[in-house]
């Protein structure tokens, strides 16, 4: 250090060799930065940063020690870093021999000197835990390719989660959504052989009184713009646009765990959007859940008909506050890139809920304006509503849309099409899907 090769500057790395004058025989130097410029999140950093060295290293076990002036939530912060830094998809992957097979970190474990704060160390440790697995759990399920992950098997997964982690779950298949008038998810899903399905994860606290959150997912399994064809180019990604599907069961797997006392329901609208001669075509008119009629101009712009339906049934539960996430429109990643979620809504109050709860876990969002001007975009000459605008402001036009059919209760709408898959600069989010949502969810409950 003292010959300047490692400054401490955040974001890097580097390894000394003790050469026997300790019992470990390497120590790997992590920087954090400024002191005073430390937060949670560099924190996080960091540790997905020593994380992925060590692992590349091969080592299988390390060690960290942790200053008594650590807070919880770094701590909380690092543990979700090292776990969420080793994520990898070789679920499909034959060759044993693969290096990134082979490399594998076991444990990591914390030191501590005072046993006056070991409990709450172990407290932290365990939440980011508990957090980072809802996270892998989403990343799990929209890396999954189509033929693996159809809206039957998305929901298998959903009651299995509802098992592990002490949830109810009820689950709607065909037939049942037509008996219950689901049109417009039906309508999107008579172009597959695959039914859709519609899913209800609900958790409930002990005791009475709780307010009730609604967390809608949008479950989109596989998506070729049905006749409205997509390019071919890049179509294989169309896989993760059940990202926000994956984000609403990580985050009540982890809320099962964590026990809030907020009554949370998961509801997910799950299809897939393909072309055939029973797929719906650009000029039909359906009638949603709530009652109002649609003009689809666009098969493409499916994901918002399959969220009316669902933002129709969510007014069943008199919630407090209703939080859809979908992979709405390609405009998102054109005005924030791949750096934020975009975000509207109809509540003060739970939008100021949202973005704090997106400060605090780095799950970072942006909100844009939802004025009653934008209404016009979306008024259809035949029917109610359309659910394109009218080429302008593209995700606004997709917030104004679903605003129809958010009624009752308030509601915050996150376009997280920039932020589900693709993002860089991370070192604990890795290629493909990166289970944003999970964090952001969890901690908006926890903090109602």
């Amino acid at each position: 250090m003292n010959l300047g090769d490692f400054t401490g500057k955040h974001k890097t790395t580097s390894w000394l060799y003790t050469n026997g004058a300790i019992a470990a025989p390497r120590v790997l130097l992590v920087g954090l930065g400024e002191y005073h410029d430390l937060t949670a999140e560099k924190v996080r950093e960091a540790a997905g940063n020593a994380a992925r060295a060590i692992r590349d290293m091969g080592l299988s076990t390390a060690a960290i020690p942790i200053p008594i002036e650590a807070t919880p939530e770094m701590i909380q912060a690092a543990t979700e870093g090292s776990l969420l830094a080793l994520y990898q998809f070789n679920e499909h992957k034959t060759n044993t021999d693969d290096d990134d097979k082979k490399k594998k970190l076991e444990s990591l474990t914390f030191l501590v000197e005072n046993e006056q704060i070991k409990a709450t160390i172990e407290g932290a440790v365990a939440r980011g835990k508990t957090i980072a697995n809802g996270t892998l759990l989403a990343r799990d399920l929209s890396n999954q390719p189509a033929n693996y992950l159809t809206p039957t098997q998305l929901a298998e997964k959903a009651q299995t989660v509802a098992e592990t982690a002490g949830l109810d779950c009820e689950i709607f298949d065909k037939a049942t959504l037509e008996e219950k008038g689901f049109r417009t998810l039906l309508a999107v899903a008579q172009g597959s052989v695959e039914e859709p399905r519609f899913i209800i994860l609900e958790y409930t606290p002990d005791g009475e009184g709780q307010d009730t959150v609604v967390l809608v997912g949008k479950g989109i399994t596989f998506d070729t713009g049905g006749i409205s064809l997509k390019g071919g180019g890049g179509m294989h990604e169309m896989k993760h646009d059940m990202s926000g599907a994956a984000a609403v069961i990580g985050a009540m797997q982890a809320i099962g765990q964590l026990k809030p006392n907020v009554r949370v329901i998961g509801v997910i609208a799950a299809s897939e959007n393909m072309p055939s001669g029973t797929a719906v075509k650009p000029g039909d008119v359906v009638t949603s859940y709530g009652g109002k009629t649609i003009e689809i101009l666009n098969t493409d712009a499916e994901g918002r008909l399959v969220l009316a339906d669902a933002l129709g049934w969510a007014a069943q539960y008199n919630p407090k506050g209703v939080v859809d996430l979908a992979t709405l429109t390609g405009a998102v990643i054109t005005c924030l890139g791949h750096i934020a979620a975009g975000a509207m809504g109809t509540d003060e109050e739970l939008m100021s809920k949202v973005k704090s709860a997106a400060v605090k876990t780095h799950e970072r969002v942006w909100e844009l304006p939802l004025w009653d001007d934008y209404d016009e975009g979306v008024k259809s000459k035949i029917a109610d509503v359309q659910n394109i605008g009218d080429g302008g402001a593209g995700t606004i036009a997709g917030g104004a849309f679903l605003k129809k059919f958010a009624e009752g209760y308030p509601w915050v709408h996150l376009d997280i099409a920039g932020t589900a898959w693709g993002m860089k600069g991370s070192s604990y989010i890795p290629e493909g899907a990166s289970g944003y949502g999970v964090r952001l969810l969890v901690q908006l409950v926890e903090d109602w």
